[in-house]
């Protein structure tokens, strides 16, 4: 998909978009450029005619979003996956598989959407935003979905960084395990470190490992949810071209001894990607479309981020971390 010379003014519109949600970040960290550029790109599609202008939006819901999925290798660390060690690993793993699996079981069963289950359960059991962005460059999800998917887990761990300090501290928990909590059981990375730098070091850095953990597991969830579309049984023949190229991103990273400075280009260009793509699915987005979905899915993420964050702690806890 080509941009013509016309569409280059609104895909600057666009960029001057997600740069402001950075400086909107710069200022309160715990708010990911990602749920901002998605709120502007809403903002601005219910604001004028975006019509002329179709060509660039989806250019970036698209093809800057897949591009921003493939660099989200930069942010896979085995290394780190190692580090935690077994109990770790057995621990991340069951919450992550049982947390995906129950909200998109309980989503079906209260009527919510396959397309928007799907997208909250991946958000909650990964990473957020950044998951949720990666979820729906692999399936046919409805743009409203995906808006209000990231609404609600942002709103979400942005409770976390009010509500889990002091909890850790009302019930006695140690800084590491409530930093391994932290890094269980809040979506967003830059979340993570908001919440578990109230709380010291030792709780960053272990939450920063479990957190990092989680991450990982994006490998295989975007796998096989791409392959779940395809009746195909040939895993190449249902899974997109970008899929592959995420995972050999991440292979050829954790292969090969690449500068930090190079790392960290990486991580920051799959972000800003992904906040282009983010704000592009926004554009398409109208307010009537939100308010159409009702209070349901707000209350079922509310229910969820209690129930999971009682279920992270319980595993953590059991596993003696």
């Amino acid at each position: 998909m080509k941009l013509k010379r016309v569409d280059l003014y609104y895909f600057s519109i666009i960029l001057t978009g997600v740069a402001l949600a950075y400086m909107v970040n710069k200022f309160e960290g715990a708010i990911s450029p990602l749920f901002i550029s998605m709120i502007l790109g809403i903002v601005l599609g219910n604001a004028m005619d975006w019509k002329k202008g179709k060509a660039a939006a989806a250019f970036a819901s698209r093809k800057c979003l897949r591009l921003g999925v493939v660099f989200l290798g930069f942010q896979i660390s085995i290394e780190k996956f190692i580090e935690v060690g077994p109990r770790g690993l057995l621990a991340v793993a069951l919450i992550v598989i049982t947390v995906f699996l129950s909200l998109r079981y309980l989503s079906k069963r209260i009527g919510i959407t396959d397309s928007l289950g799907t997208l909250i359960a991946g958000g909650f059991a990964i990473c957020g935003a950044t998951a949720i962005a990666a979820i729906s460059s692999t399936r046919k999800s409805e743009d409203r979905d995906v808006s209000y998917a990231v609404a609600i887990v942002t709103l979400c761990g942005t409770l976390s960084v009010f509500v889990i300090p002091a909890l850790a501290a009302l019930i006695g928990l140690s800084d590491a395990t409530a930093g391994a909590w932290i890094g269980a059981a809040v979506h967003d990375v830059g979340q993570v470190i908001a919440t578990a730098s109230l709380m010291g070091s030792e709780a960053l850095d272990s939450a920063v490992i479990v957190k990092l953990t989680r991450v990982v597991l994006l490998i295989p969830l975007i796998l096989l949810l791409a392959r779940g579309q395809s009746d195909s049984r040939s895993l190449r023949k249902a899974t997109p071209t970008f899929v592959f190229a995420f995972v050999a991103c991440a292979l050829i990273v954790n292969a090969l001894s690449l500068p930090d400075s190079f790392i960290s280009l990486g991580k920051e260009s799959s972000k800003v990607l992904l906040s282009i793509g983010l704000f592009g699915i926004g554009l398409s987005v109208k307010w009537a479309q939100i308010r159409a979905l009702g209070a349901k899915p707000l209350l079922f993420g509310l229910g969820a981020w209690v129930g999971c964050g009682a279920f992270a702690l319980a595993v953590i806890r059991g596993v003696g971390l």
